[in-house]
């Protein structure tokens, strides 16, 4: 490149975002602040940072293992989705309990095929209890033991095949981060109302006191203008976008994947690695923004055992109500 052509590509205005960083940058309009495209620096400053953040999205997705079965089949022969679920039972019970999925089998796309995907996620709960254990030929009582615990289980995110799955993750694990992040504005709009509402209680406070018994009467007030007018400072579009960018930059510290490989036995009891009573199982444990850990599997259904759970639960709903009418 000649001189002159570098000169004229500094002034070049910049290549448009991929369509991926593209949908993302939509995203934040429709999540966050519908003000801040309009911002002359806009996709400047927030092209490379959500990028950054759907790139990071994509690996945590790709580090997940392959979807399994969930079915009773499983509960009998997956050491993983045994210690998921206290009974096969409650793996139907999930089913039929999950909104997303009733909506998915609701929907005509669910019919083109036998199966479907969707993410199940519960959380780990291990509970201190004293048992029994061998040690040599000798069978001790009330050993503390830890047992491996899971609750609230969910099923998400439901989708036709891997490939919609993989897309639906991505999607929601990109919302997730600007959830978060419209979650703290929010919160500092709230502050700031907060604010205002005392420096007027405040100034009406002053005003009801004898001048003699308040030397220093604005003081206060002082204090509070300058709070505020920091707090209306942040809350401005390109201070927004600032942090944003700053934000998407690093979403590692709002969304993480961490593997976890335990040794457990059928019932439940965390052993040692390699314990000959015990089986490994292997989960990965999601931290998001509510800084609350889930473990999350993806997973294979039937559908016709998914419609089944429903009409089941249907009907035990159903007979419920009947009883209280009687």
């Amino acid at each position: 490149m000649n001189p002159l052509s570098r000169l004229f590509s500094w002034f070049a205005p910049a290549p448009p975002p991929d369509p991926d960083t593209q949908a993302g940058l939509c995203r934040i309009a429709e999540l966050v602040d519908k003000t801040l495209p309009a911002a002359a620096d806009f996709n400047e400053k927030l092209a490379a940072p959500v990028a950054r953040a759907r790139a990071c999205c994509a690996s945590l997705i790709d580090a997940l293992p392959p979807a399994v079965d969930l079915d009773r089949q499983s509960f009998a022969a997956d050491p993983l989705i045994h210690a998921l679920f206290a009974s096969a039972d409650d793996i139907g019970d999930t089913v039929a309990a999950s909104a997303p999925v009733r909506a998915y089998l609701a929907e005509p796309e669910s019919r083109r095929g036998d199966t479907f995907f969707a993410l199940l996620a519960a959380r780990r709960a291990d509970k201190k209890a004293l048992g029994v254990a061998m040690r040599g030929d000798i069978v001790m009582t009330d050993v503390p033991q830890s047992l491996l615990q899971f609750s609230n289980q969910m099923l998400l995110l439901p989708a036709t095949d891997p490939g919609a799955a993989r897309a639906v993750l991505l999607a929601a694990a990109f919302d997730s981060l600007l959830h978060t992040f419209a979650e703290h504005i929010e919160q500092a709009r709230k502050d700031y109302e907060s604010l205002k509402t005392e420096r007027e209680l405040e100034r009406v406070r002053q005003r009801s006191q004898p001048a003699h018994g308040r030397p220093f009467p604005s003081r206060r007030i002082a204090e509070l203008d300058e709070r505020l007018h920091q707090q209306f400072a942040s809350l401005q579009p390109d201070t927004l976008i600032d942090a944003l960018a700053d934000f998407l930059a690093r979403p590692e510290q709002a969304l993480s994947l961490a593997a976890v490989e335990l040794w457990v036995t059928r019932g439940g009891v965390i052993r040692s690695a390699g314990d000959k009573d015990a089986a490994r199982i292997g989960f990965m444990e999601l931290t998001s923004r509510d800084r609350r850990r889930h473990a999350v599997l993806p997973v294979r259904i039937r559908c016709d055992e998914a419609r089944e759970a429903l009409r089941k639960a249907r009907e035990v709903r159903e007979a419920h109500e009947n009883i209280l009418l009687l």
